[in-house]
């Protein structure tokens, strides 16, 4: 049981599935610190789990659990080509006995686009092609209706698990990093770095600070476009988070507007739009490699850019956090079919 549910037991009630091997460790990055002249760290959230872990598996602990609990036989949810999510929400639904049916819209092409479409057909997921994102809503909704009129149960499930229920993994994380300073496996940080690509992780990360008592703020360093995420659907998704939470029990703070306080949105690494080439998260990529950490272009990249600047500027000490799964993929794509044809050709839109 994780400290969420045990520091407030009227929470008991909301179904979990044990995924991660939490809490995840801690530790100091010793080169970049050197080099910065900040006191830097990161939380190893890329070990949580062999099978597939990162950021997503906290959120999947909660919402495959909710989808069991109703008897859920298919997941319907959505991303771009190359979708840590997607590939997470099939690699652990098939574990638990359940299909995705993902709806997938454009990216740039990349080797690591192409590794993680290959693994999420190895998974046996039926995907459908989009090639705008604002058709995205309405080809979700045609899918768990066709769903439902076949006799199935579907379970929807939000771009990036962001949502009330998803959410919950990150306030999991907030907690732990609290317990983490309060043992001394940390100092506190005064500043918490995760790419800003769907909310959820920034807005439950700042929940379970704000509930421990910190002032940590939460950067979410933006990679997706503002109609995917901005200050409206971040505060609305703090508020429906926290509420939920005080719903279930009344003793958990009402911390949602100081939980919101606590998030600032860094849009410095957007650069040309999500998935696209860039020079920082490059360099920074290569910066954390020497300490040991594999970083993505897309999400993980811009936001340790984003640190590694903070930390040259103004030192101070930050935490950066592993959200991009170190599961070694090679295995299941040996076999995994090929990629077919309009996704590569969706990748060069």
């Amino acid at each position: 049981m994780g400290v969420l549910k045990k520091r407030w037991p009227g929470l008991a009630s909301l179904p979990q599935l044990e995924l991660c091997a939490g809490p995840t460790r801690v530790e100091r990055l010793d080169t970049v610190s050197f080099d910065t002249g900040a006191e830097l760290w990161a939380k190893r959230d890329d070990e949580s789990a062999t099978l597939y872990g990162g950021n997503k598996v906290r959120k999947l602990e909660w919402i495959l659990a909710q989808a069991k609990a109703r008897g859920c036989r298919t997941l319907v949810t959505a991303g771009a080509l190359g979708s840590h999510h997607v590939l997470a929400t099939a690699t652990w639904g098939r574990e638990h006995g359940m299909q995705t049916r993902a709806i997938l819209v454009p990216q740039p092409w990349t080797p690591h686009v192409e590794q993680n479409l290959r693994a999420l057909l190895a998974t046996g997921a039926i995907v459908t092609p989009i090639k705008n994102l604002g058709f995205l809503p309405a080809a979700m909704a045609r899918e768990v209706v066709l769903r439902r009129l076949k006799g199935d149960r579907p379970q929807r499930i939000e771009l990036g698990g962001s949502c009330p229920t998803g959410a919950l993994g990150y306030v999991e994380a907030g907690l732990e990093i609290a317990e983490q300073v309060d043992h001394g496996e940390c100092p506190e940080p005064e500043f918490i770095y995760v790419a800003l690509g769907t909310g959820g992780t920034a807005a439950g990360l700042a929940i379970g600070l704000a509930a421990a008592g910190f002032t940590t703020r939460v950067v979410g360093v933006r990679v997706t476009e503002s109609k995917v995420i901005n200050t409206l659907t971040l505060r609305m998704l703090v508020r429906g988070t926290a509420r939920r939470l005080r719903a279930l029990d009344p003793s958990f703070p009402a911390v949602a507007k100081a939980a919101f306080e606590l998030i600032q949105i860094d849009n410095r690494y957007f650069g040309d739009g999500y998935g696209t080439p860039h020079a920082g998260a490059a360099a920074a990529m290569e910066a954390a490699a020497r300490d040991g950490i594999r970083l993505d272009q897309t999400y993980t990249g811009r936001a340790f850019a984003a640190m590694l600047a903070d930390g040259h500027e103004g030192g101070g000490r930050r935490l950066f956090i592993v959200t991009l799964s170190g599961a070694d993929l090679g295995p299941r794509i040996e076999n995994a079919p090929e990629v077919p044809a309009w996704a590569r050709a969706m990748g060069e839109l």
